[in-house]
């Protein structure tokens, strides 16, 4: 009787200890950049080109603004990144040294 009750006891702990680590290994490792482009008067500016560079690996994605002008650049290692942004009509602006970090936007 008392051989039934540990084992029970080890199998329940054992569950236990399984649902535990399979929440643990599911941690965010990736961030991401998002933003507005607008032009002086605070108007959505729609297609500007976006540019994510990774200023250590020199790697870099590129992405278009919305209708509302926002854009999201995501599954960024966590480094410093230079944004670039460019749209017809307008003088092209950049932003250096825009840090992701894990699990942030």
């Amino acid at each position: 009787m008392r051989k039934s009750v540990s084992f029970g006891g080890l199998l329940v702990l054992a569950l236990l200890c399984g649902l535990w680590a399979s929440r643990a290994s599911a941690q965010a490792v990736y961030g991401s950049i998002a933003g507005t482009v607008t032009d002086p008067q605070g108007a959505a500016v729609v297609g500007a080109k976006v540019i994510v560079r990774d200023q250590n690996k020199g790697t870099s994605t590129e992405t278009t603004t919305n209708e509302s002008g926002n854009y999201s650049v995501t599954h960024l290692v966590p480094d410093a990144y230079t944004v670039r942004i460019e749209a017809q009509g307008f003088k092209g602006t950049e932003a250096k040294d825009v840090i992701v970090n894990v699990d942030t936007s």
